[in-house]
């Protein structure tokens, strides 16, 4: 077997995927079941894949789109965030998946030897976004052991007595993997010590429709906040890779800058998927 000489380090240095750990593990192995993942079981609904048999033979699926997304499903991902999420001063990216749209973000937003912060247990791809991305140093916070809710406490300390500042701090709400929610009077806390440091929130809301026992769950909204969707779980679209970024529209560049990032990734999320995220 050859050396890792003439490979680049950020790429051999970042860690594997844990999903392809368990895969390995799992290939042949017989009445094992994988909770590695959070797969759900459910079908798109019926409505958006009906109209994708509609749409296949229309010219423009199969051509570029806008880099941003085609702009009737912005439109509706922008009513959604004021209805839904309370967000009413963000514009819109779509992505080829959260995954995506947090790849965008590390690159546009941090370079390389910054520090960051995480809380443990973390969602592994963010963290393997940092190493793959040349941030040299990842802080890894505790959480709560009997809520499991990020500590506050903690992240005020390392803001306030970190040099250089982190430049960003990720949290996700509900968790990966740990399902727990963050109350919106913690969610806040969060939010304004990033903002009084001059530190980035990005908050992944994959799973906001996972919220049971009545708790709500809620989003923030700053020039310092930007706010991470996905359509794969709630709608069982995994496979047709769509997520999209809510970012301050007033933070000048920020979309400019984003748009490097796509246009150089996927160039644009997938046309035919746009189309059947945009259905009413």
């Amino acid at each position: 077997m050859g050396s890792y000489g003439n490979l680049a380090k950020r790429a051999v240095e970042t860690e594997m995927p844990i999903m392809v750990k368990m895969q390995e593990l799992l290939r042949g192995a017989k009445n094992a079941v994988s909770l590695a993942q959070g797969v759900v079981y459910w079908q798109p609904p019926k409505q958006a894949l009906d109209k994708v048999k509609e749409l296949v033979y229309e010219p423009s699926i199969s051509r570029y789109g806008n880099d941003e997304g085609i702009p009737e499903l912005r439109a509706a991902l922008v009513k959604k965030l004021r209805n839904e999420n309370n967000l009413h001063k963000s514009s819109v990216m779509v992505t080829a998946g959260a995954n995506q749209a947090f790849v965008n973000l590390v690159l546009t937003l941090c370079d390389a030897g910054d520090s960051v912060v995480m809380y443990a247990p973390y969602y592994f791809n963010s963290y393997m976004s940092f190493q793959m991305t040349g941030i040299t140093n990842i802080l890894v916070g505790p959480g709560n052991p009997e809520t499991l809710y990020p500590d506050a406490d903690w992240l005020e300390k390392v803001l306030s007595e970190s040099k250089p500042v982190p430049k960003l701090v990720t949290v996700v709400n509900p968790g990966n993997p740990t399902g727990t929610y963050i109350p919106e009077s913690l969610l806040k806390r969060i939010a304004n010590l990033c903002e009084k440091a001059g530190s980035w929130l990005v908050v992944g809301n994959t799973y906001e429709y996972f919220m049971f026992d009545d708790l709500k769950h809620t989003c923030v909204e700053g020039n310092h906040v930007v706010n991470i969707f996905s359509f794969s779980k709630a709608y069982g679209m995994m496979g047709w890779r769509i997520g999209y970024i809510a970012y301050p529209s007033e933070v000048e560049g920020l979309g400019s800058q984003l748009l490097k990032v796509q246009d150089n990734i996927p160039i644009c999320a997938s046309i035919i998927s746009q189309h059947l995220h945009s259905t009413p």
